[in-house]
């Protein structure tokens, strides 16, 4: 049986660096990860600080390595069990005690149901503006979605370009929002009819 101080569960940048500051502080830690980022599927990051244009798996690789320099765990796997008092079950049936957990999954993106979005995900079909918006700037760009935070992303991504569709069931949208997204010059057209 493993025992820790703390078990940090997923291993990006923000379990990573909460590792490290752990480890440093002399905590025996273990960082569990599946080995699946958000951002796998893109080929570089941008706003990260010291890396920007760094491919995501070099800034994790690099992450792991300072870990287990300042004697840190890590182990790949997924936890699929958690118990009170923070008993820890992996996937591959390993138990892990530890005194303090700390989780840091981060998001998991709902892809829409739209043949051949999945395989451009994170390369054409870009989901944080702040991570891609400067490299596509100026480029004519689409938001999909009908809801109110696909109007809220298409007001945001209005500041990367000028020429910009939010791609929507039509009659999802309020008069209010379609008046809103007119002022702005953002163009709404329906990228399915609903089934009608």
């Amino acid at each position: 049986m493993n025992e820790y101080d703390v078990l940090v569960i997923g291993g990006g940048a923000a379990g990573l660096s909460a590792a490290l500051v752990l480890s440093r502080a002399r905590r025996r830690v273990a960082v569990v990860d599946n080995g699946r980022p958000r951002n796998a599927p893109a080929s570089h990051m941008h706003g990260f600080l010291s890396r920007d244009g760094t491919a995501p798996a070099g800034l994790l690789s690099k992450g792991r390595d300072e870990v287990i320099g300042y004697g840190g765990d890590i182990i790949s796997g997924a936890v699929t069990d958690l118990e009170g008092g923070f008993r820890a079950t992996l996937a591959d049936g390993t138990t892990i005690l530890a005194r303090r957990v700390l989780v840091t999954t981060g998001l998991r993106d709902e892809i829409p149901d739209v043949p051949g979005l999945a395989d451009r995900w994170g390369r054409d079909v870009l989901h944080c503006p702040y991570c891609h918006g400067y490299e596509v700037r100026d480029q004519p760009l689409g938001v999909l979605g009908g809801d109110e935070d696909a109007v809220a992303h298409a007001l945001l991504i209005r500041q990367w370009s000028s020429d910009l569709i939010l791609f929507t069931d039509a009659r999802s949208l309020t008069p209010e929002q379609h008046k809103t997204l007119a002022a702005r010059g953002i163009l709404s057209r329906p990228w399915f009819d609903g089934g009608s």
